[in-house]
């Protein structure tokens, strides 16, 4: 799953959405009331979960896929509250977090092209 940022950003939206709504359900936490607390959960296990499912199993890679993916998932939600006023609701984290999802996906794919050598030349 390297190699599909399509397949990052789907399993980064249903684990993130799952963990959030556990917490929702299970600790009775509202949003925006109770962020303080969702949103460090969400913004850590999620992408480290989501990283290891991907196959990125190195410390070194893992942790970089995993702040990859929180640093966008910030930036996105962020950015798009500002500009639209919305601070609840499911469409805006489905698609924030799909695109850092997707985001994420191919600047890993990118660096990790980037960073193998190249076969040699015959």
């Amino acid at each position: 799953m390297k190699r599909k940022p399509w397949a990052m950003a789907i399993i980064y939206v249903v684990v993130s959405l799952a963990v959030e709504a556990a917490l929702m359900i299970v600790g009775h936490l509202k949003v925006p009331q109770h962020n303080a607390i969702l949103a460090p959960v969400v913004l850590t296990i999620p992408p480290l979960l989501v990283a290891w499912i991907c196959g990125y199993r190195r410390p070194k890679e893992l942790i970089a896929v995993a702040v990859l993916l929180s640093t966008l998932t910030l930036a996105l939600t962020v950015t798009f509250g500002r500009i639209t006023g919305v601070s609840t609701g499911m469409i805006e984290p489905i698609l924030n977090r799909l695109l850092a999802g997707f985001l994420a996906g191919m600047i890993a794919v990118w660096q990790t092209n980037r960073t193998r050598p190249s076969p040699p030349i015959n």
